[in-house]
């Protein structure tokens, strides 16, 4: 993860709106993910918020892991 995305998820995870993500947040977890974890780019379904959690817990653990 580079300076600049460790930055944008430093301010993405102290957000106000703990339970929400926008459409700007929806493609920062995107594209983090495809670029941690190989993966082409997508964006799930945000009916269900099982995926996103999930995403996010595992790009918090490469930005925990540095």
């Amino acid at each position: 993860m580079v300076k600049e995305d460790r930055i944008l998820w430093k301010s993405f995870l102290e957000r106000e709106k703990q339970h929400e993500i926008n459409r700007e947040e929806i493609e920062l977890i995107a594209r983090l993910h495809s670029e941690l974890y190989r993966h082409k780019y997508n964006e799930p379904c945000t009916c269900s918020g099982k995926i996103w959690n999930q995403w996010i817990a595992e790009i918090n653990k490469v930005y925990e892991s540095k």
